[in-house]
């Protein structure tokens, strides 16, 4: 019984270790879904990720706030956001190339927080969305097929949108304009996501 002792002690540590190490999937899914706060210039790390994702950006400040998403060489990939004075939105990153995102680049003069979502918490978009500045929506399912949607934005700013498809990959830019817009363009099939950029009010109706 004395030489068995020590090999059952062996064991049962080395159970607790693994029991109370949790899975690599776990730990991914809670940092994705991470919040980060800071005060001025920052780089945040992050799990590493190729699959797109959103980023819900704060900020208040006078002067410029932005946002890189860099790889994992610190290479500029995404540029999230490029804003002077408070800031709130929505933007997704990853969407046009698979690149390794390892850390974001925080360039402000005041408070932010950046909280890092998978794409599938994008906002749902029912048949009309509405909001004001950056925003991710998510349909329920893919399109079926091509439809017609209509799109109106009062701003100053540039206002584009994009379609993505059940992955979250850019397949078409619906709009690019400057400042007031309203109009109606094809959505295509297979779209699940699409990406807003304003500076103002804006609603898109299917």
């Amino acid at each position: 019984m004395r030489l068995r002792l020590p090999a059952l002690t062996v064991l049962a540590a080395l159970a607790a270790t693994l029991l109370a190490v949790p899975p690599a999937d776990a730990r991914a899914a809670s940092g994705a879904m991470a919040t980060y706060r800071g005060q001025g210039d920052d780089v945040v790390s992050i799990p590493v990720t190729a699959v797109p994702s959103i980023v819900k950006a704060t900020h208040q400040g006078e002067s410029n706030f932005a946002v890189w998403a860099l790889d994992t060489r610190g290479k500029q990939a995404d540029l999230l956001v490029n804003a002077i004075g408070d800031y709130k939105g929505t933007r997704a990153f990853n969407v046009l190339t698979a690149r390794k995102i390892r850390s974001f680049e925080v360039n402000a003069d005041g408070a932010w927080t950046l909280q890092v979502l998978p794409i599938t918490k994008a906002r749902y978009w029912a048949i009309k969305a509405k909001g004001t500045g950056a925003d991710v929506l998510r349909l329920t399912s893919p399109s079926r097929a091509a439809r017609r949607i209509t799109l109106q934005h009062t701003g100053e700013s540039n206002f584009a949108v994009w379609a993505l498809d059940d992955r979250g990959r850019s397949t078409k830019l619906l709009v690019n304009r400057i400042g007031d817009y309203k109009g109606r363009v094809l959505l295509p099939a297979g779209t699940r996501y699409a990406t807003v950029e304003a500076d103002g009010a804006w609603t898109i109706s299917r």
